[in-house]
């Protein structure tokens, strides 16, 4: 009968792996500030937040996605009350490329049960992550159609509308502030999509598509610079992206579009102007 349990225990983690959108996570603690008592704690923890992500099941439409998540974990600290440790973290989540969110603080209790994702339910850890885990998807999926990624973004605000009303409620006004920025800043969901859309184009030689998807690209980064005089997350994407878009414009011989990204970008105007004096 064990015997039997334990096969449909990893037949179903398989099916989950060969579903789940975010195909490896990497995981690093930093936990200098902690006793050595309280390191040998966290033991099992690492590997629960990596199956956490890598055999959840977050959307059955896409489930080729392979997404990397590298995830770092600051501990400040814990309190003991009674039996149950409350840990007090900073914590870094990163696609590794164009996406990058640092929270700045949060806490969560360390139990014996089984770490899992679920959209309603509240747990200070699992919650934290599952936020993070829709947010991540929600801008991927936002590079695969037109705001493709809202479903997630409000997975992301209802999971923090509950925490907030919870009794770890450390640090979720924050990331009401965040999911808000992120689905209202509609400039930059847009050019993630023409970003990549502009790459697909040109790969598949479709030179007067990929004009225009570079065109919206302009379009979109010039609504973001009406909207914000400096955000944090654009920021991050282009760091990562103008070089590529700036190389593109300069091979289809885009000269008013590599002269509007030195204004709308200008924190990468020398890489556009090199490429106009190529042209």
């Amino acid at each position: 009968m064990l015997e039997k349990l334990n096969r449909k225990i990893l037949i179903i983690m398989f099916i989950s792996l060969l579903n789940a959108q975010f195909g490896s996570a990497s995981i690093s603690f930093d936990d200098r500030m902690l006793k050595s008592d309280e390191r040998s704690s966290l033991f099992q923890l690492e590997t629960d937040i990596k199956r956490f992500y890598e055999y959840t099941v977050w959307n059955e439409e896409y489930s080729d996605l392979e997404m990397n998540l590298n995830i770092q974990i600051i501990f400040e600290g814990n309190t003991n009350q009674g039996s149950t440790q409350t840990y007090a973290i900073q914590s870094l989540f990163s696609n590794g490329k164009d996406l990058h969110f640092f929270d700045k603080g949060s806490q969560f209790l360390l139990n014996q049960n089984s770490l899992y994702y679920d959209s309603v339910y509240f747990d200070p850890l699992a919650s934290l992550l599952g936020f993070y885990g829709n947010i991540i998807l929600g801008a991927e999926l936002d590079t695969w159609s037109l705001l493709g990624g809202t479903s997630h973004y409000e997975q992301a605000r209802a999971i923090a509308i509950r925490s907030n009303a919870s009794n770890f409620p450390r640090g979720w006004e924050q990331r009401l502030v965040l999911i808000e920025l992120l689905t209202t800043n509609n400039g930059l969901r847009k050019l993630r999509y023409s970003t990549y859309l502009s790459y697909e184009l040109f790969e598949n030689g479709k030179i007067d598509a990929c004009s225009e998807a570079l065109n919206q690209v302009v379009k979109n980064l010039d609504e973001i610079f009406k909207n914000y005089s400096q955000e944090n997350y654009t920021t991050i994407f282009m760091k990562f992206h103008g070089g590529k878009i700036g190389e593109i414009m300069k091979k289809l011989g885009q000269k008013d579009l590599l002269k509007k990204m030195t204004y709308l970008d200008a924190q990468r105007k020398d890489i556009y102007e090199g490429y106009l004096s190529e042209i």
